[in-house]
């Protein structure tokens, strides 16, 4: 296995490597003089040509690349081109943390509500669940990011009496539901039914009514470190509307396909032999057919942690949450400071290639055929 994990390790170095290539001249073919950018436009000729030359601006562009990529080897990104003129490493240091946490708690929500209910909605195929299933994640599809992260601004910042008393009332929907669902399957057994009736009725209100009573209030904007005095409280109440506004999406993409794949595996000879074998439902699902079943889950979820570490942009922006994302685009793009960008793209694709590496590992562990070959 370690001899496996040191070969794709050293696949990834030609991708890193092409990544900086591209967007170095990338860069390079913007228009504009990143000198003038710097100075401004009345700024005088000589200034402009002594900022070029101390940048190394006036060098061919092949050895500004090498000149750069060796400097990278050891650690060294630069510094920014725009007053205090911090190093790069520094600002990606004090950035890159909360977006790996937003991308993380994203994932997260995402896997955790996904996978019950792709497992659900699949043993019980066709049912009123699947069905409504179906529905929720066909709208969080078509829904845009940036415009789930304002509804959520909205709703949970600015209106957050109207999201309590909604949650109290879909609660005691659904515990009507489970009481006349009760009185369906086991009305001819009047103690159990009473029973199953009262208890499913008091879970679920009782659920609804902690929700309501301890629902936190979220900031709109701005982001509390663990470090911070306030401590991981905070921090998680500050970071939850982002992660949750980058969930949602994932949340229906995972269950719609963990669905399918766990329809087709139900199916298989050993899954019909367990169940004729009396093995307990949970058993079944979760350890026989759950473990075949999400080797797309797994890689899809890999991929989309590396997305979701490069896109967080917009609710970075919507939240003012200083990450990478608002590093990258709003001070190296907007602003022009080219280094920023060299940067924050390779440490971004650095952190896109592990992940990729770490999925391709974790296959030998869910399909034993994988590690004897």
């Amino acid at each position: 296995m370690l001899r496996l994990f040191g070969r794709r390790l050293i696949r990834l170095v030609p991708v890193l490597f092409l990544v900086t290539l591209g967007t170095f001249f990338l860069i390079a073919l913007v228009p504009g003089d990143p000198a003038v950018s710097i100075l401004g436009p009345d700024a005088t000729p000589e200034a402009i040509a002594n900022l070029r030359t101390e940048l190394g601006l006036d060098e061919p562009l092949v050895a500004r690349y090498w000149d750069w990529l060796s400097s990278a080897f050891q650690g060294d990104l630069g510094n920014s081109l725009l007053q205090p003129t911090d190093s790069v490493v520094d600002l990606i240091r004090a950035s890159l943390p909360i977006t790996l946490q937003l991308a993380a708690m994203g994932l997260l929500m995402a896997l955790f509500i996904a996978v019950p209910l792709a497992i659900w909605s699949a043993y019980r195929a066709d049912s009123h669940v699947d069905r409504a299933s179906s529905f929720l994640t066909a709208a969080l599809i078509s829904v845009p990011t940036f415009l789930a992260a304002l509804l959520l601004a909205y709703f949970f910042v600015f209106q957050p009496d109207v999201v309590r008393w909604a949650t109290l009332l879909l609660g005691f929907s659904i515990a009507g539901a489970m009481v006349v669902g009760a009185a369906k399957r086991w009305g001819d057994d009047t103690n159990r039914a009473v029973l199953v009736r009262l208890g499913g009725a008091a879970a679920v209100v009782g659920a609804t009514l902690a929700v309501f009573a301890f629902f936190p209030e979220f900031p709109r904007t701005g982001f509390s470190r663990i470090t911070a005095e306030e401590g991981l409280g905070e921090n998680l109440r500050s970071a939850f509307l982002p992660a949750f506004a980058l969930a949602l999406t994932e949340i229906a993409v995972f269950t719609r396909l963990l669905r399918g794949d766990m329809i087709s595996t139900l199916q298989e000879d050993y899954i019909l032999a367990a169940r004729a074998k009396g093995m307990p439902v949970w058993r079944v699902l979760w350890s026989d057919a759950l473990r075949p079943s999400s080797f797309s889950l797994v890689t899809l979820a890999g991929v989309s942690l590396g997305r979701l570490i490069g896109g967080t942009v917009i609710v970075e922006t919507i939240f003012a949450i200083p990450g990478m994302g608002r590093l990258v685009v709003n001070q190296g793009v907007v602003l022009g400071d080219f280094t920023v960008v060299q940067g924050g793209v390779l440490v971004i694709a650095v952190f896109y290639v592990l992940i990729n590496l770490v999925v391709d590992v974790s296959y030998l562990y869910l399909d034993p055929r994988i590690r004897r070959a």
